[in-house]
């Protein structure tokens, strides 16, 4: 979660503008999202990654790949409808979507961790407020710091 604030701040800071004001005019608010966005995010993540991609019958990245590009196309109605975005937004949210698709999908094959998932998903959720490319750049430090993690821990704790 952390990283997801810090990364949307950061784009504040560069870009000189307040990405936080209009959409979260308070910490509670900032604080209850981010509660929502985790459960949201775990709930999503048993469906996805603990359910449809442990049933398919491709090999693991035919299956990334599957499930990523339906992840990606459940998105859409949601991006159109709530958040007004035109074609081109969409196209661009479907191709991060698909590649945050991969990282959870390889990141669930090499753990098991829905928790794990849960997690970066939800601060993948967070970073929306700033552009994909500040973006990329908190993928790579939640990959990071969550290989870290998942390598500290005890496995039998946090597998599905």
């Amino acid at each position: 979660m952390a990283a997801g604030i810090f990364g949307s701040y950061y784009y504040s800071f560069i870009v000189k503008t307040d990405v936080f004001k209009n959409t979260y005019s308070t910490v509670i608010s900032l604080l209850t999202s981010c509660i929502y966005l985790l459960i949201t995010a775990f709930v999503e993540e048993i469906a996805w990654r603990g359910f449809l991609l442990e049933r398919l019958p491709f090999k693991k990245i035919k299956s990334v790949l599957f499930v990523g590009t339906v992840w990606a196309v459940w998105h859409i109605p949601m991006w159109i409808i709530r958040n007004s975005l035109g074609m081109e937004q969409i196209v661009c949210f479907c191709i991060w979507t698909l590649l945050v698709s991969v990282v959870l999908g390889i990141t669930y094959y090499q753990c098991r961790n829905i928790l794990l998932i849960a997690i970066m998903h939800a601060a993948f959720n967070i970073c929306y407020l700033a552009p994909i490319q500040y973006n990329i750049v908190v993928l790579a430090i939640i990959i990071f710091v969550g290989t870290l993690l998942y390598k500290k821990s005890d496995k039998k704790l946090f597998t599905w």
